[in-house]
């Protein structure tokens, strides 16, 4: 009984902290960096050829530190490859870095519009949170994936832990009431 408890406890609070994620489709590229590139590997699909791709990229101060605007050249329905994100101020070590960029109409619509944000330590490059989707649906700075990372973790107050705390100790005292002991 105890152990079904535990299990059940144990796979809902699992399942809910994972249940919000899904498997990025956007991946820091090799290459990115703290001095020179913020580049990822994205891959998108696209009914209409993108007029515009833009980047900007940001660190956990709140600066940009690269962003650019141009015509798009894309074309044949599909980009699967490096998008090349510049750094033009080049940040130290462990600096968290929110590179974000998309292709579509200009102005960008939600409909005409593919983005990605990939925020990541540059000096270890682990990739802290990722998101691609539509225009509006992924943060834009590294300040904003911060925040994202932040909604993810649950915050419990004091009495949800007490009565848990409580419940377990409960199942723990009638477990071993339960139980027999040999005396010799």
């Amino acid at each position: 009984m105890l152990r079904r408890c535990l299990g059940a406890l144990a796979a809902a609070l699992v399942s809910g902290s994972l249940a919000a994620q899904s498997p990025p489709s956007v991946q820091l590229a090799p290459t990115a960096d703290c001095q020179t590139t913020a580049n990822v590997q994205w891959s998108f699909t696209f009914t209409t050829n993108p007029v515009r791709e833009f980047g900007r990229i940001t660190n956990d101060s709140g600066v940009t530190i690269g962003s650019y605007e141009k015509s798009s050249t894309l074309s044949g329905g599909a980009f699967n490859g490096t998008w090349l994100q510049p750094i033009t101020l080049p940040q130290t070590p462990d600096t968290l870095i929110g590179s974000y960029g998309g292709a579509g109409d200009n102005p960008p619509t939600a409909a005409g519009t593919s983005e990605f944000f990939v925020l990541y330590n540059c000096t270890t490059k682990r990739v802290l949170y990722s998101c691609t989707g539509s225009y509006g649906s992924c943060p834009t700075t590294a300040l904003e994936g911060i925040a994202k990372i932040a909604e993810s973790i649950p915050a419990t107050s004091p009495a949800p832990l007490a009565a848990l705390l409580l419940a377990l100790f409960a199942t723990g005292a009638l477990a071993l009431r339960r139980h027999t002991f040999v005396r010799r």
